[in-house]
């Protein structure tokens, strides 16, 4: 087997995921992120891994950092849904939500695991921050003859590699490039994300069952998922006990709410994205009639959390492209709603998966087109579930107010 150089564009999850598992299976790889430093971008947001997630990153990371993810992690809790006085109503989550430890059959399976996306980033980047290479914005990519992959970056540099593996989100470089006619389509959505950090007077103010379970608001139209996050110990401390060489961030406890719904729905234009403050007196009006609790919650929002963002799809069935060295994973090739909690965890199981094309002694070509072939099966099955999320909290039913 020629000696194989797989070149991963983008620092997200899924692409670290994918660096952590080549590591693993003594595969030579690169990095490169367009942002300038790990910690460009907000990050600190509570992210659900499910059992796919759970067993990629197994599949991929050395024992000590599994056991930090799941140690910083915490279960889902039961999920409540109330109407926007707080009163207990009907309701389903999303069919992806799994919160007990059977599925349908009865079979064994991991609940669902909350992690705070900063963190789970910190972990995957452990060990590995020597390959991975930020402020390299990619321009374009050439094949020659023997199937070496030619990068050009914006600076001016350029690389080799055997595999090019474009990670690089819902706005890929390499995406336009390989596959120029499947760029995703608005969905007419958006979300609103942002936490409160958890102070004893929030505890008091907002009440304790807000604090601990998992809480689906529903108004008309659209809804809001709250979610606690509370660590067992500091996050420091814990990497200190399990893995001394990965450093975590400091957390403090904090309840994570994401608002999600039609732009109509919410009062945003077309292509509008408003700024944070713009943002705060916008989330003021859509509570405005809500229980005092609830907005005291969103009142003590961290403002410098505050993000909004347009929901952006994939349309089964997903972009073909003729087989070769140049392939794609998670949101570069399957963007879909949040709503499902699947497309972190998708791009998860694609690494994991990718990990093993990259590895076998099978022909490169040959080894990616079934990683693919694959890929395409799983993903627009998530795509279809997370389109499934969205129908149950935009059109729930269950909102009766006096």
């Amino acid at each position: 087997m020629q000696t194989r150089h797989v070149s991963i564009v983008g620092a997200g999850l899924g692409g670290l995921c994918l660096a952590q598992g080549l590591r693993q299976a003594g595969v030579s790889f690169d990095v490169y992120e367009r942002d300038p430093a790990a910690e460009s971008r907000r990050q600190g947001y509570r992210i659900r891994i499910d059992a796919h997630g759970q067993q990629a990153l197994s599949q991929c990371l050395p024992e000590n950092l599994y056991a930090l993810f799941q140690q910083t992690c915490s279960a889902a809790r039961s999920v409540q849904f109330l109407n926007r006085d707080l009163e207990l109503i009907p309701g389903r989550p999303a069919r992806s939500w799994r919160t007990s430890t059977v599925d349908s059959d009865r079979q064994p399976m991991p609940p669902d695991l909350s992690a705070n996306r900063q963190t789970l980033r910190e972990i995957l980047l452990s060990g590995i921050e020597e390959r991975v290479h930020f402020g390299k914005s990619l321009r374009r990519f050439e094949i020659d003859s023997d199937d070496a992959v030619h990068i050009q970056f914006d600076d001016g540099t350029c690389a080799v590699s055997t595999l090019l593996v474009g990670a690089d989100g819902v706005n890929s470089v390499v995406r336009q490039q390989l596959a120029p006619t499947s760029e995703p389509g608005d969905t007419g959505a958006l979300c609103i994300y942002g936490k409160t950090i958890v102070t004893p007077d929030v505890r008091e103010r907002v009440g304790a069952t807000l604090c601990v379970d998992t809480s689906v608001i529903f108004d008309d139209g659209f809804a809001v998922i709250l979610d606690p996050m509370r660590f067992p110990d500091t996050l420091p401390g814990i990497a200190k006990r399990l893995a001394p060489t990965c450093r975590l961030s400091p957390v403090d406890d904090y309840l994570y709410w994401a608002f999600i719904g039609p732009r109509a729905r919410m009062g945003i234009a077309t292509a509008e994205l408003p700024d944070q403050t713009r943002l705060t007196a916008l989330i003021e009006t859509l509570v405005s009639r809500w229980h005092p609790r609830l907005r005291a919650l969103f009142a003590r929002g961290d403002i410098n959390t505050l993000t909004m963002l347009p929901v952006r799809g994939a349309i089964p069935p997903l972009a073909t492209w003729r087989p070769g060295p140049v392939t794609l994973l998670g949101d570069a090739i399957h963007a879909m709603s949040p709503a499902g909690g699947l497309g972190a965890n998708t791009a998860l199981r694609d690494a994991a998966a990718l990990t093993e094309a990259a590895s076998t002694q099978l022909d490169l070509r040959e080894a990616v087109c079934r990683y693919e072939i694959a890929m395409r099966g799983w993903a627009e099955t998530a795509i279809k579930a997370s389109d499934d999320g969205a129908r149950s909290l935009f059109c729930a039913a269950t909102t009766h107010h006096s």
